[in-house]
């Protein structure tokens, strides 16, 4: 799966007080990697407590183009998820697609 095609971007956010996640982890990472030729997300983790959770928004990223920007996501997030880390999860889908946008023009710049 990992190719010279393959990167990594993560973004983070501090979740909220009070709740399973907060307690475990203190802050939500969404690690995401896509291929640098389409934007398109391969694969996507997020340290939330429950598997199913994990899996779930693993699924709604899975196969998204980031070229797309953060919106399409978050419409995602609003529709189909509603536990209490969502503001957290959404500022981090907005700072992993910031990245991509940054690594898109260095990659441009570059080339």
């Amino acid at each position: 799966m990992v190719d010279d095609n393959t990167v990594l971007i993560s973004g983070y956010a501090k979740l909220p007080n009070n709740i399973t996640a907060e307690v475990v982890y203190d802050t939500l990472v969404l690690a995401i990697l896509f291929d640098r030729r389409t934007g398109i997300v391969i694969e996507a983790e997020v340290s939330m407590v429950t598997e199913l959770t994990k899996h779930f928004i693993k699924e709604l990223l899975t196969g998204y183009n980031l070229n797309d920007g953060p919106d399409g996501l978050i419409r995602l997030f609003d529709l189909h998820y509603l536990g209490n880390a969502k503001k957290a999860l959404e500022t981090a889908v907005r700072m992993v697609c910031t990245k991509y946008q940054d690594y898109k023009a260095t990659q441009q710049n570059a080339g």
